[in-house]
């Protein structure tokens, strides 16, 4: 895995306009068999960091792909995360765009320059063994050695400076007195002089060193003085003579021994008496009667976990455990505790009375073929309090009743992975009846988040109220009249539109702020796959 972070991009107005208002942002696979995965997530920092997009992109072996996001903003980073392939197949390059499209150089990244843990380097492996070495070739011959070049000119020297003045010597000191000379031994006598060398060249000329002649015996040794006479040792006093040792006094004889006596003979062993015939064996007594086997005891049961409760469509006298679920939603709903799971099993779960769901945390999780289906003029499911999510359902209605599916206040829920649509209407969508994916409550929903989600055949996929604040992420919508943003603050980013198209794909309403996250109209539209935008502002 890797990922790339940007940094903080400093995008503060010159001039009263922002350098870059756009980013583009493209990725290459060069892995030929590995597909990747891309996730792109885009954060204001405007003293708190706030996500404004996220989008999955699935890359396919050798394919490229570019991505251009809003990013009129005074600061800004991304953080892009790459899973599958080796991370240095995947390159990835990150470029600002002014509204002209022109490059901003100063907020371009090529894919050396990323920072963050780039690439996660696997283990290296062991080291291979290593191959003999090869035949050592033959020494080519040496080239011919070039001519010296010839050597140059000797400059000519320098004058030699003027001898300085020599300095005055000092006074002598006056000579220590001279110490008395000591006794000179007698010299030896001094050997013969050899002959002189040949006759005497010109005057001049220093003649040859005649050759050394033999040098003369030593001198006798002058006689060593007597040595003075050692004085004579004192004499030791006498040693006392040893006391004479006593007589050790006579050993009395020992007394006689008296004689052992005679051992008797050991008499013969009698002969050994025959064994006894062997008694016959009695008779095995008959086996008792087996006592007969007592009643088994009543298998034990689950009990139910609140944070983990199901519902299965039509059970009966169930408690919940997925052994013996509820019947009906409202069931599991009443029975879950706060942050925890209601299990919603495969089946289809007629509606003819409204669901409020009003505990934090709770998630509503639907199955494969889990269809809500809504057979009366009454709201689904009504969504207050905090942290709730709705999750993998698929959900539609036996009529076009006028009413939204899911109704929504509060704080922080989060409606994903759905499908919601309503059975067909004839004539044009402006005569249609008002069904609705999703409607949010005036001035009471903040921090919505509606990802991933599939709607058609509604008059409209999503109604935003005054005050409302959240993210629509990644979804699909068509055959719909378009998200309705009515003085709503909601980021659009990786919608997309299919057919039959809609009347209109986002559809900003009088009141409705100017500025980020809807200007410019351009870039709102390029960050919905080329979306039509009603701008009634």
């Amino acid at each position: 895995m890797a990922v790339l972070l940007t940094g903080p991009i400093d995008n503060n107005p010159v001039n009263g306009v922002r350098p870059t208002q756009t980013v583009s942002i493209k990725i290459e696979n060069e892995n030929p068999v590995t597909t990747a995965t891309v996730l792109i997530q885009g954060y204001v920092l405007s003293g708190v960091r706030t996500l404004y997009v996220s989008e999955q992109i699935t890359l396919l072996p050798n394919a490229v792909v570019t991505r251009s996001y809003y990013a009129d903003l005074d600061s800004f980073d991304y953080v892009i995360t790459i899973t599958g392939p080796s991370p240095e197949d995947v390159l990835v390059s990150f470029w600002g765009k002014n509204s002209a499209g022109t490059l901003i150089a100063a907020h371009r990244l090529v894919y050396s320059e990323w920072s963050g843990s780039e690439n996660t380097a696997g283990t290296t492996g062991a080291t291979g063994a290593t191959g003999a070495t090869g035949v050592t070739g033959t020494t080519g011959a040496a080239g011919i050695t070039g001519a010296t070049g010839a050597t140059g000119v000797t400059g000519t020297a320098g004058a030699t400076g003027v001898t300085g003045v020599t300095g005055v010597t000092g006074t002598t000191g006056n000579t220590g007195v001279t110490g008395a000379t000591g006794l000179t031994g007698n010299t030896g006598a001094t050997g013969d002089t050899g002959p002189s060398g040949g006759p005497e060249g010109p005057t001049g000329a220093t003649g040859d060193t005649g050759a050394t002649g033999v040098t003369g015996a030593t001198g006798p040794t002058g006689i060593t003085g007597a040595t003075g006479d050692i004085g004579t040792t004192g004499a030791s006093g006498v040693t006392g003579s040893t006391g004479a040792t006593g007589a050790s006094g006579a050993t009395g004889t020992s007394g006689v021994t008296g004689a052992t006596g005679a051992t008797g003979d050991i008499g013969s062993t009698g002969d050994t008496g025959p064994t006894g015939a062997t008694g016959i064996t009695g008779t095995t007594g008959a086996t008792g009667v087996t006592g007969a086997t007592g009643i088994t005891g009543a298998t034990g049961t689950f009990e139910p976990n609140p944070f983990n409760v199901y519902v299965l469509q039509g059970a009966v006298g169930g408690n919940g455990t997925q052994a013996s679920p509820f019947g009906t939603i409202q069931q599991g709903v009443a029975a879950v505790s706060p942050t925890g799971t209601v299990h919603v099993l495969g089946g289809t779960y007629p509606i003819t009375s409204n669901i409020t769901i009003n505990k934090a945390g709770v998630t509503l999780k639907g199955y494969p073929s889990t269809i809500i289906l809504l057979q009366a003029a009454v709201i689904p499911f009504t969504i207050i309090g905090s942290g709730v999510t709705v999750d993998g359902f698929t959900m539609t209605s036996d009529n076009p009743y006028a009413v939204e599916f899911i109704q929504l206040g509060g704080t922080n829920h989060t409606v994903k992975n759905n499908t919601v649509f309503g059975p067909p209407q004839a004539g044009p969508s402006t005569g249609w009846v008002v069904n609705r994916g999703l409607v949010t409550q005036i001035g009471n929903m903040t921090g919505l988040i509606v990802r991933n989600n599939i709607f058609y055949s509604l008059r409209q996929p999503a109604y935003f109220n005054p005050n409302t604040t959240g993210e629509i992420v990644n979804n699909v919508v068509y055959n719909t009249r378009g998200f309705v943003n009515d003085q709503a603050i909601m980021v659009y980013s990786g919608n997309s539109w299919g057919s039959p198209e809609n009347a209109v794909d986002i559809a900003l309403l009088p009141g409705t702020i100017t500025g980020p996250p809807f200007d410019p109209i351009t870039a709102l539209s390029a960050n919905n796959s080329t979306a039509t935008i009603q701008d009634s502002r």
